[in-house]
């Protein structure tokens, strides 16, 4: 994939559901970790997604209203061209005042020893880091597992500092496409594929990831 462009599986306009009040989400394709249990290994794994240069993602969540800010997963974002990842995050902090939000399964220290990704904690208001545990997967808010740190980059969110990592309840939200896939929004229970697939077994009906 040439430096210039980013890979984006899906974009949603809005959501409640992956961090602090009514954001955009965008999911990035593609992802080398592999944890065991991901929700996104199909997607990971799929040949479909759509290039966008920076600008043009910029103007795609420049043109929603009414959000409070955008949360970027995945996949795997900082996977993306660093490059073309902190040029479209460069454009969104001159051009609007959105909060930006990242899900990665890099440690902070990890991103902060490499020159190409230190850049972008600066850029950022909220980063969840840490790989997904699939052991640890104790219904914490925002986090796929116990392991997992919500880190506060900015003073925008610091009254949430204190109380906010300790909660407990992941909101899923669901959406159906006009094609007819069903698309959720949102850090699933571990066994949320599971009982919904026997779920739909009992009603005779089938799902395809």
């Amino acid at each position: 994939m040439p430096d210039n462009l980013l890979s984006i599986d899906r974009i949603q306009n809005g959501t409640r559901a992956l961090g602090p009040g009514l954001r955009a989400v965008v999911w990035f394709h593609g992802c080398s970790r592999n944890c065991p249990g991901c929700i996104a290994a199909e997607m990971n794994q799929s040949q479909e997604s759509e290039l966008y240069t920076p600008s043009q993602l910029a103007d795609r969540i420049c043109s929603l209203r009414d959000i409070e800010g955008i949360t970027l997963s995945g996949g795997e974002p900082l996977e993306q061209p660093a490059a073309a990842l902190t040029e479209f995050l460069e454009i969104l902090r001159a051009r609007t005042s959105l909060s930006i939000m990242l899900f990665t399964g890099y440690l902070r220290a990890e991103v902060e020893q490499k020159p190409e990704t230190r850049g972008i904690l600066n850029l950022l208001d909220i980063l969840v880091d840490g790989p997904y545990v699939q052991e640890l997967d104790h219904g914490e808010l925002w986090r796929g597992s116990s392991n997992q740190t919500i880190h506060f980059l900015s003073e925008r969110f610091a009254s949430f500092a204190e109380t906010l990592p300790r909660r407990k309840g992941r909101p899923m939200e669901f959406v159906i496409s006009q094609s007819g896939s069903l698309y959720f929004t949102g850090i699933p229970p571990h066994d949320f594929r599971t009982n919904l697939e026997a779920e739909l077994k009992r009603k005779q009906l089938g799902i395809q990831w």
